[in-house]
């Protein structure tokens, strides 16, 4: 995100998403890509354009050259469990 950059309120910005200096996302607009594009709620493109952009890689490590879907999933699951397991002994904190 650029300097003076503004993400309104329910608006979003996308994994891999460059957004310039002084650059606004209007409430309930993905901002995704590079450069940027503004997608409005139901818009038909975003499908495409979050696919493009390889989330399940940036967030999960589960590259498209790993291997066929089942095995993306496999390992979108693994780094869940292991994001879950590294919490199993928390506890809330006292007030």
């Amino acid at each position: 995100m650029g300097a003076g950059t503004v993400v309104a309120v329910a608006g979003l910005v996308h994994a891999r998403t460059v957004l310039p200096d002084e650059f606004f996302v209007p409430p309930y607009t993905l901002a995704i890509g590079d450069p940027v594009r503004l997608l409005a709620p139901g818009d038909p493109d975003v499908p495409q354009a979050i696919g493009r952009l390889g989330f399940a890689e940036v967030a999960f490590g589960a590259a498209p050259s790993d291997g066929d879907r089942l095995a993306r999933y496999e390992r979108i699951a693994e780094v869940r469990v292991n994001e879950f397991a590294a919490h199993l002994e928390d506890r809330p904190a006292s007030d």
